[in-house]
């Protein structure tokens, strides 16, 4: 932690705070929840310690001779403790404290110290989906399991790797190392929180990092658990949202009236939908939801290949990853078979644990996950 010289006082920081007082959804008596500005767990301060840490909000600097000599050994627990700090220019430095905004506190903490994270490591990013839809008026429904959060594709390992350290790790993925996947699955260790690190959206049919760039350009911010966020402008998340919605799912056969009506029911929701689907490559994964947007025939000279899309189209996951493999070298596809017949420990695991199946025996796990392709296969065949 930074050491200023200690007439600049102290400073409250934390990597995501959130006013709790009177919130059914605590305890009696707690008052700030936080977290520390150092990877370890979320805090409630209570009593003299909230009292002091509001303090240091409301009055910074607090300098050393204003504070009693109790609340200097609070002070130096704090600072232990990483949410305190005598750095006026700490980039964690809490100025305004706020009730949640979000129904879930934890949720929202979650998101403050992702942006935390990214920033301190220099890692752009956008949060996408989950409640900032509702915030923007794109849908109804708040809260989401998980924080989706859109950075430089060149970074998202860093972004990963970054997070460990703060409570969670990184899903195994066969792809890891291609680039197929356009996600890494982050599970939480204590959080009770996915994150998914996004290189790229699917059915966008240009340039990752084009895409990203305009995303970002005229991305929005959003304040929470203490933090700005960036997110889509609205017409921007609108599209995002209504790609998400009709995304092919291996075995599910094409998007029903229903899923098409949803995302056309996005669209229509912000302005300029069409001009921004049109920016990113978006109309020809959304050409019938577009539709009622656009002049009769407008968007026939609309072309390319969405990505991750001919794929997930397949009717089984055999046939999916064969088709997505078909862009790579013979030398990248051969060790790809090898590991999805024969997987690693890790990979062999968390796919029978996605199955349901809770074995800790690798070889078992292995040909469970086999036998599961075989008869995906055979009955997609049938």
């Amino acid at each position: 932690m930074s050491s200023s010289p200690p007439a600049h006082g102290w400073f409250a920081i934390a990597y995501g705070a959130l006013d709790v007082e009177g919130s059914a959804l605590f305890e009696r008596g707690a008052e700030v929840l936080l977290v520390p500005a150092v990877p370890g767990d979320v805090l409630c301060l209570v009593g003299e310690g909230a009292a002091l840490w509001r303090r240091l909000i409301d009055s910074a600097p607090v300098q050393e001779d204003a504070v009693s000599a109790a609340e200097r050994v609070i002070l130096s627990e704090m600072a232990q403790a990483g949410i305190v700090t005598r750095d006026a220019t700490h980039p964690a430095r809490v100025t305004q404290l706020a009730p949640p905004v979000l129904s879930s506190p934890l949720h929202e903490l979650v998101y403050a110290l992702t942006a935390q994270v990214a920033a301190e490591h220099g890692i752009r990013c956008v949060f996408t989906k989950g409640p900032a839809l509702m915030l923007q008026g794109l849908r109804e429904r708040e809260h989401s399991g998980d924080v989706d959060v859109w950075c430089d594709p060149a970074r998202w390992d860093d972004l990963a790797e970054a997070l460990e350290p703060w409570g969670w790790a990184r899903e195994p993925d066969a792809w890891r190392g291609t680039a197929v996947h356009h996600t890494a699955t982050m599970r939480p260790e204590r959080w009770g929180c996915e994150i998914d690190i996004h290189r790229r959206f699917p059915g966008l049919t240009i340039d990752d990092a084009a895409a990203f760039e305009i995303v970002l350009r005229d991305a929005e911010p959003l304040r929470f658990g203490a933090v700005d966020i960036l997110v889509p402008r609205v017409s921007t998340h609108a599209v995002l949202a209504a790609i998400h919605a009709v995304r092919p799912v291996i075995g599910a056969g094409p998007r029903t009236r229903d899923i098409s009506d949803g995302a056309a029911r996005l669209l229509a929701r912000a302005p300029d939908t069409l001009e921004r689907a049109r920016e990113l490559g978006a109309v020809v994964a959304l050409r019938d939801e577009l539709a009622p947007l656009a002049a009769p025939g407008s968007l026939d000279a609309d072309e390319g290949t969405p990505r991750d899309w001919a794929w997930r189209a397949e009717s089984s996951r055999v046939r999916a990853y064969w088709v997505a493999m078909r862009g790579l070298s013979w030398i990248v596809r051969a060790r790809l078979v090898i590991r999805f017949v024969w997987p690693p420990d890790d990979i062999a695991l968390a796919s029978a644990h996605s199955a349901g199946d809770p074995t800790d025996d690798p070889t078992r796990a292995r040909w469970s996950r086999l036998r599961r392709g075989v008869r995906e296969w055979l009955h997609a065949r049938s």
